[in-house]
């Protein structure tokens, strides 16, 4: 394979939004060092507006229908590419707003903090792009160097330096398996470019079995699928709080980004093979992680645990392997966005002001903070799929997708979990708004921690109430696989 790596202006234009994120990243380090009146929170908001200029530079693209190719087929500029890096720096920007006051609780480094989730942003970006094996493990792995500094970084908490150790542990076993699986791709097809290597396999050789096995394996370590979810409950509660809303849903994304390029574009002549994987992690992570987070007593575990079964939901889309099916994936993962950042930036207000991560410390919240009660009611509403918010939608979409294709046991596995879920988020809901307070000291809310607080709830509800303008931005998102045949879920809505 010969690279060519020449680049025009016009090629340059393509990787606008990262070279921006790039250079913004060397000034804010900079000016950090240079100008010493700079507070921590004037770096966070330099860091939210760089991040919202390249957010505006993405929505450009996205609706001027900017698309192309560099580096012969390793990076691939399209809607499927944008609509992933409009949620990664989405999700980036509500996370440093919901850091602006936590950072204070580092003791050191607290400015380049913010650097370091620019440049997992940034990673993540590149991922969302990848059209190569090689640039899959390379991106994947730049994502994962920033969580491995960002997951320990209360030094002096045993928790969170654990959570940092077994994430770098298994992070590291995780990127051997999707070395070895995409050597035996490589020496199976003699190719590295996901277009290629569909033209270049015309039979499933056992060797190409095993190698698609192991990447998916390295993928849904990445996701938190079950049974390779390991890594999740642990680090989600040691890690500092902010940390583990990023961690639970940007990488998330930017790893499905990548699975519907190979299984949807790659691999869809496949099918038949590769659907049981899907249907099998699918059931599994529902059950497992439904189940298990009954048994929680931490919030931060039990957001875990109702992770793992979200992504068990997602999952049904993947299994449709139709283009209704990615377009309920790219959905729910919106709503997923908003419902689960929103939850996470409560359970930072409140951890905040009572240093404890509690279900039983959550009890009589009403009384405390109304503002904070209602809004982490919304969002486990949401995440249980309750009408007419977001999540209902997005559950509904997926089963839509799932119908079309006869997945009638993961629609009853589906709602069977979706009782359950329900159990434990009630706890919640009834500690909160029936027991009474152990404390009854009001709780305030930072200004830029409302706000994103603010801005999840109007997505959950407008996601909810008025979908159709979201779904048609995922419709679009999804033409590359406008071979798969069935309609898109747009053209399903009332």
């Amino acid at each position: 394979m010969t690279f060519d790596l020449s680049l025009s202006l016009s090629d340059l234009l393509l990787m606008l939004p990262e070279l921006w994120i790039t250079i913004w990243i060397c000034v804010v380090l900079c000016l950090n060092f240079v100008i010493r009146r700079l507070t921590t929170r004037d770096i966070g908001w330099l860091s939210v507006g760089g991040l919202g200029l390249a957010l505006g530079f993405l929505l450009w693209y996205y609706a001027a229908g900017t698309q192309g190719v560099l580096f012969k087929g390793m990076f691939v500029l399209d809607r499927l590419a944008l609509f992933f890096k409009i949620f990664v720096v989405g999700a980036g920007i509500l996370v440093i707003m919901s850091s602006m006051d936590f950072v204070g609780r580092f003791r050191f480094f607290k400015a380049e903090y913010y650097f370091l989730v620019m440049m997992t942003v940034l990673a993540m970006m590149f991922m969302a792009s990848a059209n190569d094996l090689l640039s899959v493990f390379v991106t994947l792995e730049f994502a994962s160097f920033g969580f491995y500094v960002l997951v320990p970084y209360l030094r002096e908490d045993l928790r969170s330096s654990e959570a940092g150790l077994k994430f770098f542990i298994l992070g590291i076993l995780a990127a051997a398996i999707l070395v070895y699986g995409i050597s035996l791709i490589y020496g199976e097809t003699g190719q590295l470019i996901l277009l290629d290597i569909a033209t270049a396999s015309p039979e499933l050789t056992p060797g190409l079995m095993v190698g698609w096995a192991l990447i998916f394996a390295a993928l849904g370590f990445k996701i938190g699928a079950a049974p390779l979810h390991s890594w999740i409950p642990d680090t989600y509660h040691g890690a500092p709080t902010p940390v583990t809303a990023f961690l639970s849903i940007a990488p998330k994304g930017a790893a499905f980004a990548i699975m519907l390029r190979i299984f949807f574009s790659t691999l869809p002549s496949y099918k038949a093979e590769w659907v049981w994987l899907m249907i099998a992690t699918s059931i599994l992570s529902m059950l497992y992680g439904n189940i298990v987070a009954i048994a929680q007593r931490n919030i931060k575990r039990m957001l875990a645990y109702s992770g793992i079964a979200q992504i068990g939901t997602i999952l049904i889309g993947m299994a449709a392997g139709t283009r209704t099916g990615a377009d309920s994936v790219l959905f729910y993962l919106l709503t997923y966005l908003f419902a689960n950042l929103g939850a996470f930036a409560v359970v930072i207000a409140f951890s905040q002001s009572t240093n404890t991560d509690e279900i039983e410390d959550y009890s009589g919240l009403n009384r405390r903070s109304p503002f904070l009660a209602f809004a982490m009611l919304i969002f486990l509403l949401s995440l249980a799929g309750i009408p007419p918010l977001a999540g209902f939608v997005g559950k509904l979409y997926v089963f839509i997708a799932a119908i079309e294709e006869g997945l009638y046991t993961l629609i009853t596995v589906a709602l069977v979990s979706i009782i359950i879920s329900m159990y434990y988020y009630i706890i919640v809901v009834k500690k909160m708004y029936i027991n009474e307070p152990m404390d009854p000291t009001p709780i305030l809310v930072p200004g830029p921690l409302k706000a994103v607080i603010f801005i999840s709830l109007a997505g959950t509800f407008i996601l909810g109430v008025w979908p159709q303008p979201f779904m048609d931005f995922t419709v679009a998102a999804t033409t590359i696989f406008s071979h798969l045949g069935p309609a898109p879920l747009a053209t399903l809505l009332p």
